[in-house]
């Protein structure tokens, strides 16, 4: 079946966090399994020398407001000269670009959604969403709610593919070089988040609950590992908090596995936009309890008291109730890091995520095996 279909991403985005990451493991994942995939990107992308690195075809395409219209055909000509089957497109303006060159080249359009802000309810994101594509792929059920309550989309219209984790390697990775690396000693508690340093990410407010950590376990340090515009807030946020020495900015890190398997709880305090986070499946994967907020599909994954604890968003002193409540008791963050590491290889591994997205493929083009 695989042989004869082609696919093409597109993705306008410059940022490199979860979207992106997601973008490049389902490529990946579906070349491994016979298809052709090609990615068309502005050069100037956080994906483009990735994927490109990677071994995925990659097709530079100016995504800009002004060159819209000479993006659109370009794309109309990549999708013919390669016999495209399906575009998937993944942000804004590259899903309006796809979208409409899909369309005028006959091949079937995916649009996924990867997170949940709000929607706009105008003419023009109905039509984007609804006639102007054959399909909608989200990364939780949250936000495939949101696009039947907000804009009235078919539910059988919407798929939700949660991200799959490659669960082997966050289970068995080890974090001693990173504890190492930080000077942070064995008996030392690491509370870590690994998410790009945005604003909506919430980690003003993991800062913001550390001194009342450290009244209770002075051993415990909070490590952050990501890039992005909040980290010099972030910086301001420790000093004058006094935290120097017990919070830690480890920057972009392609080693995220071991950094994770260093953690004792992960936290992921957002308050915006999450669809089901990568960091908190592959937190699982790695036997860690998580603490997050009841945000976006967050609540869909932790499971309150089982494999972590659900707290209210913007939160510090919740936060840190919960962080003090665990490292009180190891053998909860033990059951509850088993119970995680249940779920994600029973319901979020990779593999789970190719078959949906490959279910999907044969559904749009008619294809039975």
């Amino acid at each position: 079946m695989t042989s004869n279909i082609t696919v093409l991403h597109t993705e306008a985005s410059n940022g490199w966090g979860g979207q992106e990451i997601r973008i490049l493991g389902e490529m990946l994942g579906m070349k491994g399994r016979g298809y052709r995939v090609i990615l068309a990107t502005p050069p100037d992308t956080g994906i483009y020398a990735r994927a490109s690195a990677a071994g995925i075809e990659t097709v530079p395409v100016g995504m800009g407001r002004s060159g819209f219209v000479g993006g659109v055909f370009k794309l109309v000509r990549i999708i013919k000269a390669n016999k495209v089957s399906v575009i998937n497109t993944h942000s804004s303006r590259d899903s309006w670009m796809g979208s409409i060159a899909g369309r005028v080249a006959g091949a079937k359009v995916i649009r996924t959604r990867h997170i949940s802000s709000a929607l706009k309810t105008d003419v023009m994101t109905r039509f984007v969403y609804g006639p102007l594509c054959d399909g909608v792929i989200t990364t939780g059920e949250f936000i495939k709610g949101q696009l039947v309550g907000d804009l009235g989309l078919a539910p059988d219209k919407i798929r939700s593919i949660p991200t799959g984790i490659d669960v082997d390697r966050f289970g068995s990775a080890d974090g001693k070089v990173v504890r190492s690396e930080l000077g942070i000693a064995t008996d030392e508690t690491i509370i870590g988040t690994a998410a790009a340093l945005r604003s909506w990410k919430g980690h003003e407010f993991a800062v913001k609950a550390m001194p009342r950590v450290l009244e209770k376990f002075p051993g415990a340090r909070l490590v952050l590992a990501g890039e992005g515009p909040m980290r010099p807030y972030i910086e301001n946020w420790v000093d004058e908090l006094g935290l120097g020495g017990k919070v830690f900015l480890l920057g972009l890190r392609d080693d995220v596995d071991k950094v994770i398997g260093a953690f004792d709880v992960s936290l992921l305090a957002s308050y915006a936009s999450e669809g089901i986070p990568q960091f908190v499946l592959q937190s699982m994967a790695a036997g860690k309890p998580v603490i997050g907020t009841r945000v976006g599909g967050i609540p869909e994954v932790v499971e309150d008291g089982v494999n972590g604890l659900l707290v209210p968003p913007k939160d510090p002193d919740a936060i840190a109730d919960a962080v003090i409540g665990l490292l009180g008791e190891p053998a909860k963050v033990r059951r509850m890091g088993e119970a995680g590491r249940s779920m994600a290889t029973a319901r979020h591994t990779s593999d789970i995520m190719l078959d949906d997205i490959e279910k999907l493929y044969e559904e749009i083009l008619g294809v039975r095996n």
